[in-house]
């Protein structure tokens, strides 16, 4: 936070500015593509007299900052967590934003740090005219808080732009007892297919080995259920078409609801 800091002190103008954007977002905690934190991102109230201007260390946006929209993170002036999530999904590519948004959104955060998805349609409604507005009207579109990591958006937005249909996020499998089986990444119940995000984050323990076989476990449960089980990594996400995406439609086409043994709760 040193380059916000600098970019206050150094600032020409007087009158309300403050960190927006990326730079708004990586101070509320959101996640932020490591390639956006050489640039400290600003926004400066319509008024003044300078436009827009952007170099290798500042961004630097000339727009509205009504008192609602602002707050403060670590002693500095920031656009409110609803403006700074509005102002990604104009600015970023949904591969950012998205995932940024689901984590605005999710509900295990703080109350007090909660972002209601009602606050955020009523910032981007007030930013119909702006910059972009059409970008985050499609982004929002996207946004599903239930998904619980960046790989999981990140998943979910290939799949979109690949044309597979909408699974169910965080779906709960129950056995034909209803006794818990497994809470997946994704769902497609009408298929009988399930998706499974294996994210670093996943095998981050002290004993790799055994969380790979209770993940193998949990998967056997799952197919011995009748479900078809996909898994993909962060390599698989690339190409034309990701390799992941030829897996999940080869899924799709063979897997078959009626074998599905099971509950979704």
């Amino acid at each position: 936070m040193l380059l916000a800091r600098a970019a206050l002190l150094t600032r020409e103008e007087t009158g309300p500015q403050a960190m927006s954007h990326v730079t708004a977002a990586l101070l509320h905690g959101l996640p932020v593509s490591v390639q956006r934190l050489g640039a400290v991102w600003m926004t400066a109230a319509a008024d003044r007299p300078r436009s827009t201007r952007y170099t290798p260390l500042l961004r630097r946006e000339v727009a509205p900052l009504p008192p609602g929209e602002l707050t403060t993170r670590s002693g500095l002036p920031v656009t409110s967590l609803a403006r700074t999530v509005a102002d990604c999904l104009r600015h970023l590519p949904v591969e950012e934003s998205v995932p940024l948004a689901d984590a605005a959104l999710q509900s295990p955060l703080a109350e007090s740090d909660r972002l209601p998805r009602a606050h955020l349609d009523g910032v981007l409604r007030d930013q119909a005219s702006w910059p972009y507005a059409r970008a985050a009207v499609s982004a929002l579109r996207l946004v599903d808080p239930r998904r619980e990591s960046v790989f999981e958006s990140r998943s979910a937005i290939v799949m979109d732009a690949c044309g597979l249909p909408a699974p169910t996020p965080q779906a709960v499998i129950l056995d034909t007892d209803g006794v818990f089986v497994a809470r997946v990444d994704f769902l497609w119940g009408e298929y009988g297919v399930v998706g499974e995000a294996d994210g670093v984050a996943k095998y981050r323990t002290d004993d790799p080995v055994q969380v790979f076989m209770a993940e193998r476990e949990r998967q056997a449960r799952l197919e011995e259920l009748g479900l078809v089980v996909v898994r993909w990594n962060w390599r698989q996400l690339g190409g034309r078409p990701p390799e992941f995406v030829v897996r999940l439609r080869r899924a799709l086409a063979a897997g078959d609801p009626a074998r599905f043994r099971g509950k979704v709760a």
